[in-house]
């Protein structure tokens, strides 16, 4: 091992930090906890907040450029620097003690499980994304606070379910839009939150768009095998931007469905491809993660109008999957 890092010290740096990992999360998630840093939405002027899990600026400016989105056509894509490096200290930092009044308002279709096991308070972020022990302070909001919760990871299509997403708790784009779709003209909802999991991993489109039933390996996990030079930067990248775009269709027909006068675009965090940071390759998302591609997300401003286009078609009923089997679907466990 030492003769191999001497003849590529990159190399050896790179799984210097992986082995270390945990215990620089641990200290990340320790100092978060108490000094919160970042650009808290809830802070911001919005009737729809549409989360798009682990978008990339540079990705959704990508998708504009070479992309034919209604969502991305109404101006110039902002910045934001993200509370969280993950979506669990994302959610945690969110919706604080402090954003009390303003979470009473807020309405959230959660596409991602970890917002709930948060929220349920069954989780710290330092306890689920491999951090060592942490002496953090959290002071995170019950999901109570919230004027409604609905978990998509906990909901499955009946009739028709999107390939691929047949037995997963890892739901569909459709399934998300047309929850909202449902609540939007169900509730009259001061604000809502609609979180896609997509261009988040397991890149289940791949099954939606590809004549196969399988994913790849790599496409269940990509960063172990990108790291260690299994699989290239621009595969993983092709495939999470294919994910993308199928995150970003489906926000096309939320807006021709929903009735908002002013729609934010964003991400919880962003995900590293192996961009260096402070000298050293970043990979993937954690809590207390500052690097650039993590922090730096984007921010575009639209509006919705429901045109009744389309009617949600859908039978849901609850999942009977364990909690376990949900984070195992994310890498989380």
């Amino acid at each position: 091992m030492v003769e191999q890092g001497v003849r590529n010290p990159s190399k050896a740096l790179s799984y210097l930090k992986w082995k270390t990992t945990p215990f620089l999360s641990g200290i990340e998630a320790a100092v978060s906890s108490r000094f919160p840093r970042g650009d808290n939405v809830l802070d911001e002027d919005w009737d729809l907040l549409i989360i798009l899990d682990t978008c990339r600026l540079d990705a959704l400016e990508e998708a504009k450029l070479i992309g034919n989105f209604q969502c991305l056509d109404s101006g110039s894509i902002e910045s934001r620097y993200s509370v969280g490096g993950s979506t669990l200290e994302w959610t945690a930092q969110t919706f604080r003690e402090s954003y009390r009044e303003r979470a009473n308002k807020v309405d959230y279709i959660a596409g991602n499980v970890l917002v709930e096991e948060v929220l349920d308070g069954r989780q710290t972020p330092e306890n689920i994304d491999d951090a060592a022990w942490s002496p953090t302070k959290w002071e995170t909001l019950p999901k109570s606070e919230l004027n409604k919760f609905i978990s998509a990871g906990r909901a499955r299509e009946v009739k028709e379910p999107a390939k691929g997403h047949e037995d997963r708790p890892h739901p569909s784009a459709r399934l998300v839009t047309d929850l909202a779709i449902k609540h939007g003209r169900e509730h009259d909802s001061d604000q809502l939150i609609v979180h896609y999991v997509q261009p988040h991993y397991p890149y289940y489109g791949a099954i939606e768009s590809d004549e196969r039933d399988e994913l790849a390996d790599w496409e269940v996990f990509p960063f172990g095998q990108l790291r260690f030079g299994e699989v290239s930067r621009a595969t993983v990248w092709n495939r999470y931007m294919a994910e993308l775009r199928l995150g970003l269709d489906a926000i096309d027909i939320l807006l021709r469905n929903y009735e908002a006068e002013r729609v934010a675009i964003t991400a919880d965090h962003g995900e590293a491809f192996g961009e260096r940071y402070l000298g050293v390759p970043g990979y993937k998302h954690r809590v207390g993660m500052l690097h650039p591609k993590v922090r730096q997300v984007p921010w575009a401003i639209t509006s919705a109008t429901d045109t009744g286009e389309r009617i949600p078609d859908i039978d849901i009923e609850t999942s009977d999957q364990s909690r376990e089997e949900m984070l195992e679907s994310l890498g989380y466990l």
